[in-house]
């Protein structure tokens, strides 16, 4: 026990042993004696004195000096003698009480004391806790600084203006300082942190570093942690979020800036501003440019919330400096301290020189006792000298000084011999600075010739290299030792940075200006400059090395399965030299000044490793740039072959054919998208024989047409809008996602991050002329223009325009720009200002879709929805010219060629048009190729060739003088194409697609003559080898093959399918199901076997235009045909001939067509509006047009006892008819938003069905007109085709989202998955006469016959073309034990999977044919836990039996054999390097 207590309470106890005979004592005796013994417990768990902790003794310090009064009282009666003590006892009774009292109180408060204060510990504890997952950088504050501040005497001005800003209450809350490098930031911070630590106002400080402390997310966590160490009122605040959101440190940026800063700030002091800054230096430092951005982006516009300050600097950066360009002086001060007057920098400058060479020498006669200065050294004119060389930038007096600081008189001495002269250009003094340096480095006194040229040799790599590296990376990277590097670094140890560990840190130059200084010409002598390309052919050398060598090789990534993608593999490491090297050596490569040494060699490795390198991209994350750097090889200038350079189109073909599932799953490189290659690629050839245990395909019909030169992906809806600049070097592009983005032509690279501030689509975009503006319209109504180089916007928006924006073009001398405008008109503005000029043009009685000046300036040409073109005279405003009409349907694009003396117009009518743009005269017939809408049409520079984009996915070239195609259609775009241009110089075509990518394409014709194509089986390849359909193994049924495998080799190539050549309108059984039925655009009906696909008979040929509909005879024995040629034609069933001649009196397409229950009638519906009456026997109409509908009738149908007839209209309504008379038998049928575009009564006749451009299926009762039940949800795109199921039970809908979809008719839910497998609309469904079969026709040209009986295996009952490559992949799908799920069955094929209870439980025990899907979005074929089994590509979807198919009937086939494809954890087995190719 603590001995001066210990004495105290002995004496305590002799007073309670002397009266204890005092009976009005002993009840304080035993409260003492307990607490005593209540003490003597606290110090029983410690075994001596010095084990006690310090808080404790220093309280038992204080019991002891409260425990002396009482002590002494003690003594006293102690020292009495015994016959007195014991006379006096009784006296003392009193006395004693109130000792005992005492004594008491101060161990029990004793004892109350060490319990709050094991309390508070345990809650210190609690907080550190939470205070430790903000994850605080150690040492960023300005205590763990090193560096000096701003020596004292220096910057007095600047740091007075600062501190009386921290002072000020009522200026903004943000101070930004920023200057060039050099300029002596970071020791003004510094300055400004330790005066503000003195005044008690410095929140908390953060020193951003390049090399160690350079991430964004961890600034605000580490100001937060270090000022809730200094005020406790804001720590209480902080710890209340922390316990709620535990995480918050890793929030984003924005979100820790309102829960750090602005929300606990505000809860522990309201409004009130605290006397309180916090300083970042250095933001420049940082790796993150859009981190930083959003950092500020978030900050300066809620400091006026936050009750702090900010003392923020940087560089002037551009992505830090767009955050300070703010209008509202409030938010932030900004001082450019490169902009300080000479005067007082030179000042502070030369104090700084002449206290540090002072230090200098004292620290030098203080440790070297033998080295001698001359008097009064440092001369004042070597100061001087120093100073003014240093001009405004403190780094080079920085620089010089620790130049000086190793030999002190010798050097300062040397840098007086250079010729200075005090009024030269900035840049001089670093110059005979780096001289001096580098004169030293490489001394030919002290360094061979080849020293001297391996260092300058590592100073061109370290100047040009993509990303900075470790000392171990570099040394791995070029072949070269790390002391080595060490030893030639050591000597520019004054310019360039080296970390003190090998593994850790980065090499840099300490500043750029170095790098300008050894590449210039004009400022470094011929000994020391460097050219960069030196630099350039050494990494190149190094990574084309390390690719050639082992350490890049198949799975060099280490994946360890193909289930998972790559966000969810544990890929083995990979080297940074070799990282680098597969990233970078095309960056390296293409800038050698004579890459010929080379070519062979990057060939060879290529040819080799094309896929492994592509596997290093995809595991690193980067497999979206291959594409890029792969054009940049193929076009740059004299460095490829010919032969190179087809291997380099098809590498760049391989690319985009699979660039989603190489960007996935790195496996997938080698199982799904090889295999997917065209047999003729050079790829295919040189690869496929390595890889034999792979998929395999026979393809029969497909074409693939040559890919783009380019993609590029970034936006995140529908790309509206493209344009080049004027110098072909960039894109421009405007989306559904409101944003501008401009790219690298040459790499397909953004080169800043997206133009934000339309408040809705952004559909149009254009360059000025120069290059330097973008102008972009929007729906929000506005015209916005911005920096083309930056980013920034100019101005304030354009508005003026009552609704949206539809397009945007500048003038040619790029001082005007004409937009156009749903609100039906055309406006003109001043370019420089942004102000309107003249009127609205008005005259257009639709929306202004397109618009474009002529090439002097002085007309305009405008396109509109109603369907006119007109010119306008920009003076007046006027039009020039009567309108141009002749389109059909909306105009969407018009152009002026080059010259001015034609117009090109694209239309909804699905054609092209040229005009005279003097007289407005058609030139030629209009230009048909398209089978949907033009939506943009563009000259191209010498007006002899146009580019057209379309709603049927492709873009076209037509040669402007004939109006004929000029190549094969570009095919690749997912989706419509919305705009397309031309490059300055007409080699290249860009393309803006629904699909959210950017396209360029090469207008050459020779490029597009050597298009791959899949080459049908028995096609003979260059080589004379037949091509790889018929060498792989093709699957064929086989009764007797094992279980669960019904396939055999067949050596012999397939039948050619047949199938419409165009897109498929109609489709539907014979009342015998025996055969089918369809009507195309390629103007034919055709009958097909129901069973396998095959033509009955010769196309019935007849209609001179698309057949739109049909309708077969309830007795089979007739077909009847309706056509956009608005005629109608009967057609024997068993013959094909034509019954008798065409039924004429529609005035426009007929849409629908139904025979009577009875055959005596046919029904048909018109875009015209009406329906009419058929009799069937003499083609003539029955009764009057049946009128009442204000758009087009879509769709007819007749109730099965034949009296009424209900149609569906373009006026969104279904209209019921009395059938003999024609009268209508109730009001119309409303409900649906838009086009009803197919109607048909259920087979009791009660019941109607619905689908229309709302996506909804809709259930009406026949009598009533009422609804049924809610809409059928499900589809996402308009459902133009339903029909019930002969028992009534089942709904089929048929829809633009390319999908079937059955529902209960009693219910409205999904009867099972959606039937995938079309590739585009599906335009019309119809059910066999037992319900146990489905037929689809559909734009992609082809007829699916689907198995949809609920519940029964669907690859069973795949038929004869079914089942063999799903059956094969379910056989050889096996999970592991411990990942097998298992399997119910809701609704058919809606999969519901668990982890199994029992790892014993077989395989053959589950359902393995319910273990698969197929993913139509991205083309996977997935297993139940979603694991990728194999990729398809989209072009092979039409000809792939997809599952249910039990036949499918078309000119497209891709057939797939699976018999030797590993997958899972065997998926390497796939390489097969050493195994002689066999074909069969």
């Amino acid at each position: 026990m603590f001995p001066p207590l210990k004495t105290a309470l002995i004496g305590v106890v002799s007073l309670m042993e002397l009266a204890d005979t005092v009976r009005d004592a002993q009840d304080g005796f035993e409260k003492l004696g307990s607490r005593i013994s209540g003490f003597q417990n606290i110090f029983a768990q410690y075994r001596a004195q010095g084990d006690i902790p310090p808080v404790i003794m220093r309280r038992l310090d204080r019991l002891s000096r409260d425990f002396e009064p009482i002590s002494n009282m003690i003594g006293s009666k102690l020292r009495r003698s015994v016959v007195r003590r014991t006379i006096k006892a009784a006296r003392d009774v009193e006395d004693v009480k109130d000792a005992f009292e005492k004594l008491a109180v101060l161990l029990e408060n004793f004892q109350l004391a060490c319990f709050l204060n094991t309390e508070r510990m345990v809650g210190d504890m609690a907080e550190e806790v939470l205070l430790a997952k903000l994850h605080h950088i150690q040492g960023a504050g300005i205590d763990g600084q090193t560096e000096d501040e701003c020596m004292e005497g220096t910057r007095v001005d600047l740091l007075d203006d600062i501190g009386a800003w921290s002072r000020d209450p009522g200026v903004a809350r943000v101070f930004w300082l920023n200057g060039m490098a050099g300029t002596g930031k970071s020791a003004i911070a510094r300055s400004v942190c330790h005066k503000l630590h003195e005044a008690g106002t410095l929140g908390a400080s953060f020193f951003c570093s390049r090399e160690i402390r350079n991430d964004v997310t961890r600034i605000i966590p580490t100001l937060a942690e270090s000022l809730a160490r200094r005020n406790t009122a804001y720590r209480l605040a902080l710890l209340d979020v922390l316990r709620e959101e535990p995480d918050v440190g890793h929030y984003t940026v924005p979100r820790q800036v309102e829960h750090l800063l602005e929300k606990p700030l505000r809860d522990a002091f309201g409004e009130r501003l605290l006397m309180l800054t916090f300083v970042v230096d250095a933001l420049d430092e940082c790796s993150s440019e859009q981190a930083m951005q959003s950092l500020l982006s978030a900050l300066v516009p809620r400091s006026r919330r936050i009750p702090v300050k900010f003392f923020l600097t940087s560089r002037p950066e551009s992505h830090i400096q767009s955050q300070f360009r703010s209008n509202q002086p409030d938010l932030h001060n900004t001082l450019w301290l490169h902009d300080i007057e000479h005067s007082i920098v030179e000042a502070d400058i030369r104090l700084y020189c002449t206290r540090r060479l002072q230090r200098i020498r004292a620290s030098h006669e203080e440790r070297e006792l033998l080295y001698r200065f001359p008097p009064n050294w440092p001369l004042d004119r070597d100061i001087e000298m120093i100073t003014k060389q240093a001009g405004k930038l403190f780094i080079y007096a920085f620089t010089a000084l620790k130049y000086i600081e190793k030999r002190p008189v010798q050097r300062l001495l040397s840098m007086g011999e250079f010729d200075v002269v005090p009024e030269r250009p900035l840049t001089k003094p670093l110059d005979d600075m780096y001289s001096l340096v580098l004169t030293n480095a490489l001394d030919q006194d002290s360094h061979t010739q080849g020293e001297i040229q391996t260092t300058k040799q590592l100073l061109a790599i370290i100047l040009v290299l993509r990303e900075s590296l470790t000392v171990t990376a570099l040394g791995e990277l070029i072949g070269m030792p790390t002391e080595d590097i060490r030893s030639m670094l050591e000597r520019l140890h004054a310019v360039v940075y080296t970390p003190a560990q090998n593994e850790s840190g980065a090499i840099t130059t300490f500043h750029a200006s170095f790098e300008d200084y050894l590449t210039s010409p004009a400022r470094a002598p011929e000994t020391f400059r460097i050219n960069h390309s030196d630099g350039h052919e050494a990494l190149a050398n190094a990574c084309i090395r390390i690719m050639a060598s082992d350490a890049l090789y198949f799975n060099v990534s280490g994946s360890r399965t193909s289930y998972l993608p790559n966000s969810q593999q544990t890929f083995a490491p990979l080297s940074t030299s070799l990282a680098y090297s597969c990233l970078h050596w095309v960056h390296h490569f293409i800038r050698i000044s004579n890459p010929a040494p080379m070519v062979a060699l990057v060939y060879l490795v290529l040819r080799k490793k094309i896929l492994f390198w592509l596997e290093v991209l995809s595991a690193k994350g980067h497999a979206r740039l291959a594409l890029g750097l792969l054009h940049r090889v193929l076009t740059a200038k004299n460095i490829v072959s010919k032969t190179m350079a087809g291997f380099l189109r098809d590498a760049k073909d391989f690319v985009m054919l699979g660039h989603d599932a190489i960007e996935l799953s790195a496996p997938h490189i080698y199982l799904s998208v090889l295999p997917s290659l065209s047999p003729s690629s050079t790829i295919a050839k040189t690869l496929w024989p390595k890889f034999r245990n792979v998929p395999t395909y026979d393809v029969t019909g497909i074409h693939r047409s040559r890919g783009p030169l380019l993609q590029m992906s970034g936006h995140a809806g529908e790309v509206y809008s493209v344009a080049f600049s004027p110098d072909g070097t960039r894109v421009v592009s405007g989306s559904w996602d409101r944003a501008v983005r401009i790219w690298d032509a040459r790499t397909g690279d953004l080169l800043m991050g997206p133009l934000e501030g339309h408040h809705n689509t952004v559909v149009s975009v254009a360059f000025s002329p120069d290059g330097a503006v973008v102008a972009s319209g929007s729906l929000d109504g506005t015209i916005r223009l911005w920096n083309a180089k930056k980013g920034e916007l100019m101005m304030h928006s354009l508005e003026g325009h009552s609704d949206g924006v539809r397009c945007v073009a500048f003038s040619p001398d790029g001082a005007k720009i004409i937009s156009g405008s749903m609100d039906h008109t055309l406006r003109l503005w001043d370019a420089k200002t942004g102000n309107p000029l003249l009127h609205a043009f008005e005259g257009h009685t639709g929306d202004v879709n397109t618009v474009m000046f002529s090439r002097d300036g002085r007309r305009v040409v405008s396109g509109s929805d109603d369907e006119t073109i007109r010119l306008w005279n920009v003076t007046t405003g006027e039009e020039v010219i009567k309108p141009l009409s002749g389109h059909i349907e909306w105009v969407r694009s018009v152009a002026f060629s080059p010259d001015g003396t034609r117009i090109v117009s694209g239309s909804n009518d699905d054609t092209i048009r040229l005009w005279d743009a003097r007289t407005g005269a058609p030139i030629i017939d209009p230009l048909v190729g398209h089978t949907d809408t033009v939506l943009s049409v563009a000259f191209s520079p010498d007006g002899t060739r146009i580019a057209s984009g379309s709603a049927d996915k492709t873009v076209r070239l037509w040669d402007a003088a004939t109006g004929r195609p000029v190549m094969q259609p570009f095919e690749g775009h997912g989706d419509y194409v919305w705009s397309v241009g031309f490059s300055p110089d007409g080699s290249t075509v860009v393309s803006g697609s629904g699909d959210k990518t950017i396209r360029l394409w090469s207008a050459d014709i020779m490029d597009t003559n050597r298009s791959p194509h899949v080459a049908p089986s028995d096609t003979a390849l260059p080589d004379g080898t037949l091509s790889q359909g018929s060498q792989v193994q093709v699957l064929v049924d086989n009764k007797d093959s094992a279980p669960g495998t019904s396939m055999k080799l067949r050596k012999t190539p397939s039948e050619r399918p047949q199938g419409h050549s165009s897109r498929v309108w109609c489709v539907a059984f014979t009342p015998d199901a025996t055969q089918v039925v369809s009507g195309s655009e390629d103007k034919t009906v055709s009958l097909w076997n129901a069973q396998t696909g095959a033509s009955v008979l010769n196309p019935f040929q007849g209609h001179s235009g698309l057949v739109k509909c049909l309708a077969v005879s309830p007795d089979g024995s007739y077909i009847a045909s309706g056509s956009a040629d608005k005629t109608i034609r009967l057609w024997n069933a068993r013959t094909g001939q034509q019954v008798a001649g065409p039924l004429s009196g529609h005035d426009n397409w007929v849409q629908s067509l139904v025979f009577s229950p009875d055959g005596t009638r046919v029904i048909s519906g018109s875009s015209d509006g009406t329906i009419r009456i058929w009799d069937t026997r003499t083609g003539r109409p029955v009764t009057k047009p049946l009128e009442g509908h204000s758009d087009t009738v879509w769709s007819v149908a007749i109730s099965p006892d034949g009296t009424q007839i209900v149609s569906g209209s373009a006026d969104a309504t279904l209209q019921l008819w009395n059938a003999t008379t024609g009268d209508r038998l109730m009001e119309p049928l409303k409900g649906h938003k838009y086009n009803v575009f197919s109607v048909a009564f259920s087979p009791d006749g009660a019941r109607i069905v619905s689908g229309s451009a709302d996506a909804t299926v809709r259930l009406w009762d026949a009598r009533t007109g009422g609804t049924v039940m809610e809409p059928l949800r499900g589809h996402t795109g308009s459902v133009v085709s339903v029909s019930f199921s002969p028992d009534g039970e089942v709904i089929a809908s048929g829809s633009f989202d390319t999908t079937v979809r059955l529902w209960n008719a009693t219910n409205g839910l999904p009867v099972m998955k959606p039937l995938e497998g079309h590739s585009d609309i599906v335009r019309s469904v119809a059910f066999s006469p037992d319900g146990t079969r489905l037929v689809s026709g559909s734009y992609d040209n082809t007829i699916r016959v689907w198995g949809v009986t609920p519940g029964d295996s669907w690859i069973g009952s795949q038929g004869v073309q079914g089942g063999t490559i799903w059956s094969a992949i379910v056989s050889s799908f096996r999970l592991p034990a411990e990942l097998r799920p298992t399997l119910s069955l809701e609704a058919d094929l809606i999969l519901t999977s668990q982890p199994s209870q029992s790892s014993q439980t077989s395989q053959a025990d589950e359902e393995p044919h319910e273990m698969l899907y197929f993913d139509r979005e991205s083309g996977w074929i997935k297993g139940p836990q979603d694991e990728l089994i194999m990729w398809i590509p989209k072009d092979y979807w039409c000809g792939v039996l997809m599952p249910r198919t039990k036949v499918l009937i078309g000119r497209y086939r891709a057939t797939l054999d699976v018999g030797r494809f590993v997958h899972g954890n065997r998926w390497m087995d796939c390489y097969t390097p050493n195994m002689t190719s066999v074909y069969l």
